[in-house]
């Protein structure tokens, strides 16, 4: 039964991978026609926003990125490990389903002039952020949730932990343990997990927009308004933008590894000194520091919220629920009778900037006549969607027990049905968590939803960015309020749905 089902099965797997992530090829020559252009360099060189939306573009990634990874790993040094860390893992994907732009709208309406803090501290007065310090802060805050998920997923708690208790028996510290311990055993996961998080923040055009800086702005909202543009000469200068994008991606992660491969030749300080713990901090407090900033982004959006209408509920529903459902169905089927040991190609999306990625999609829609439909905005949500829910889903197909497998051969089953009966019931709970996940990232996607939807979709996050420069401040509460409802209330049945499915499957452990 598996040999006449596998062929076709894994043709249809590669299509339909092939189909979502075709827009790379279009993005590279879009890439590479204006490199080699002089008049294009010369223009986009000699204009005076340049350097300092290069300035902020670089103040803000570098703070987002290192500022993610400072967060994340003190609390694994403080908490790690013990009841308390146990607890802040169970509670990161609350924080995980807060959208970026309703955590965003939530920071501006409190922080932003008029805001919550100014209006009760009335001597206060918000400072120019010419640089993107805001929004660097904003993005390290909400990106250092993802890193402690993904340290979560790859840290092998049993084995570390009791080495951990040797350490700690003979006096050495949290931060030894975490040097000697922890960062060795995550480093490839957490080097590609950085590398994600640098990507977004470089990229990131719906949260720069919110936030700022507005005159000049980041270099992906400038590309972003050259390319939106019908000029020839701008629409070059957004290109060659997106360019420059990868290429401080690709210098920021050369200094970056390179930095990594200096301290891991260093040679380790074995001295015997002891350097314990810094017992006076307030471990509590900091193990609900996380929680409490997606507590507080509902509580601002449910002050300033007013009741009514929440926005376009429809489209913005459709959209995420229909592209889960069809990337769960083809990761599914990708990881049976996909690649046995994966493509690396499958991350492009997740380490890449998105801008590019938007624009292959748009000329490609251009040239297929699909642009405006609703097909080809549930296509373009695909590309992003499909590798986050993968990244939530191979963990745990990878930990399947290949005994089981084994002993229903032994039964006289085909592949197919091995596949149906036994490894999709094992995979309820995680891919309960991935379609949630799958989710928040559509309802997320600002760019694909306006470039390829050419204006006629409009999504939560599509209005609440443009509310954001101006509009009424309850209407944009209402705005980021349904956008944090339906990924909390999605999150929230696939949580209810997993806990009834462990239970129901309790007898089988």
């Amino acid at each position: 039964m598996a040999s006449p089902l596998r062929n076709p099965i894994s043709a249809i797997v590669w299509l339909a991978m092939a189909a979502i992530y075709l827009p790379s090829i279009p993005a590279g020559a879009m890439l590479i026609a204006p490199a080699f252009s002089a008049s294009g360099w010369q223009l986009l060189l000699s204009d005076p926003q340049l350097p300092q939306a290069l300035a902020a573009t670089l103040v803000s990634a570098l703070i987002a990125t290192l500022g993610s990874l400072f967060i994340a790993l003190s609390l694994v040094t403080l908490l790690w490990p013990g009841e308390r860390w146990q607890r802040l893992s169970s509670r990161l994907p609350w924080l995980l389903a807060v959208p970026h732009v309703a955590f965003a709208t939530s920071v501006l309406l409190t922080f932003a002039e008029g805001g919550l803090l100014y209006q009760v501290c009335t001597l206060c007065s918000p400072q120019i952020d010419r640089y993107g310090v805001g929004l660097g802060v904003t993005l390290a805050v909400k990106e250092s949730a993802f890193v402690l998920w993904a340290i979560y997923a790859v840290l092998p708690e049993q084995r570390l932990a009791q080495q951990r208790v040797v350490l700690q028996t003979f006096g050495y510290g949290r931060l030894q343990a975490l040097r000697w311990l922890i960062l060795p055993a995550i480093a490839p996961a957490l080097g590609a997990v950085t590398l994600a998080v640098l990507a977004w923040s470089l990229s990131t055009v719906d949260v720069a927009m919110v936030l700022g800086p507005g005159n000049p702005p980041t270099l992906a909202v400038l590309a972003w308004q050259w390319l939106s543009q019908g000029d020839a000469e701008q629409q070059t200068k957004g290109t060659l933008l997106c360019l420059i994008l990868l290429l401080l991606l690709a210098a920021l992660s050369a200094l970056g590894y390179g930095a990594w491969s200096m301290w891991r030749r260093a040679r380790p300080a074995l001295s015997g000194v002891r350097r314990p713990s810094f017992t006076a901090l307030p471990v509590r407090p900091l193990s609900a520091l996380l929680p409490a900033c997606g507590a507080l982004c509902a509580l601002v959006l449910l002050m300033l919220a007013r009741q009514g209408d929440i926005g376009p509920v429809a489209d913005s529903l459709s959209f995420g629920l229909l592209s889960s459902l069809i990337a769960l169905a083809l990761i599914l089927l990708w990881l049976e009778w996909g690649p046995p040991r994966g493509a690396s190609w499958v991350w492009l999306p997740l380490a890449l900037p998105a801008l590019p990625l938007v624009s292959g999609q748009y000329s490609l829609a251009l040239r297929l006549g699909i642009d405006g439909q609703y097909a080809a905005v549930l296509w373009s949500h695909l590309l992003w969607v499909v590798p986050w829910m993968l990244l939530v889903l191979q963990p745990a197909w990878r930990r399947l027990d290949p005994r089981l497998a084994l002993t229903a051969r032994t039964l006289g089953w085909g592949r197919a049905a091995i596949f149906w009966r036994v490894k999709c019931p094992l995979l309820v709970r995680p891919g309960l968590l991935a379609f949630a996940t799958g989710f928040s990232v559509s309802m997320a996607q600002y760019m694909p939803t306006l470039w390829l939807g050419a204006g006629r979709f409009a999504t939560l996050t599509t209005e609440a960015v443009a509310l954001s420069s101006g509009g009424s401040v309850p209407i944009l509460a209402n705005r980021a309020l349904g956008l944090l409802l339906l990924t909390g209330a999605v999150f929230g049945i696939a949580a209810l749905l997993s806990r009834l499915a462990g239970r129901y499957r309790q007898g089988f452990r």
